[in-house]
């Protein structure tokens, strides 16, 4: 398990990298914004303070939600003890709330806490997207522009497919196999496939931008 602990305090970042090391956990210290978006890395638990010298706390979070997708815990540590900051700070993506001065210890339960929570919910799937368009497995429902699109049961199976498909070349067979599993493959006509392929395309226009080769493969770019 791999923890990035994000604090400009260096006595007190060594001090908590020092007790995550000695249970088990890897952990990177970045003592501001600069070097720790620099990195690259993804991790599986972020530990952010509130004040940095250089990125606001807000926008590192937004930054890992948003640009990055990323849904793994995130801690946010601070001096404050005010409830209503506390449960403001809770809402917009921070996953638990440390006050300082804190114990060691409470900090290694709430890692556990939340590593143990997200390994259940990580197997839930969430959104993905193709340029405006975003398909929402919980709803299964198709948005452009984030505005839910009228589209048929097989439709939505169909764009679904090709956004987690996109710059795939994909067979004719593969999206009769995926969208129409349920017939026999001997009545799935050509005319099937592009009635239906044409009926997307007038409702959601270049944002599926489907390309058709040789009348047998697809590739939504």
């Amino acid at each position: 398990m791999k923890i990035a602990l994000i604090e400009d305090e260096k006595l007190l970042s060594t001090k908590i990298a020092k007790k995550i090391i000695l249970n088990w956990f890897f952990v990177d210290i970045f003592n501001d914004a600069k070097s720790f978006i620099l990195n690259n890395k993804e991790y599986n638990l972020y530990i952010i303070d509130i004040w940095l010298p250089d990125w606001n706390w807000l926008d590192i979070i937004k930054f890992l939600r948003e640009t990055k997708k990323i849904n793994k815990p995130i801690i946010i540590i601070s001096w404050y003890n005010d409830i209503e900051k506390k449960v403001y700070w809770l809402n917009i993506w921070a996953d638990d709330y440390l006050t300082k001065p804190f114990n060691p210890e409470e900090l290694i339960a709430r890692i556990n806490a939340l590593l143990r929570r997200n390994k259940k919910i990580s197997k839930i799937k969430y959104d993905i997207f193709h340029k405006d368009l975003s398909y929402n497995y919980q709803n299964r429902k198709i948005f452009k522009n984030w505005m839910e699109v009228d589209l048929q049961v097989k439709e939505k199976q169909i764009v679904k497919f090709f956004i987690s498909n996109k710059w795939k070349l994909v067979t004719k067979s593969d999206l009769i196999s995926e969208v129409w599993w349920e017939h026999d493959k001997m009545f799935i006509s050509n005319n099937n496939i592009n009635v239906t392929l044409h009926k997307i395309r007038k409702k959601l226009w270049d944002s599926f931008d489907l390309e058709t080769l040789h009348s047998e493969w697809y590739i939504l770019r």
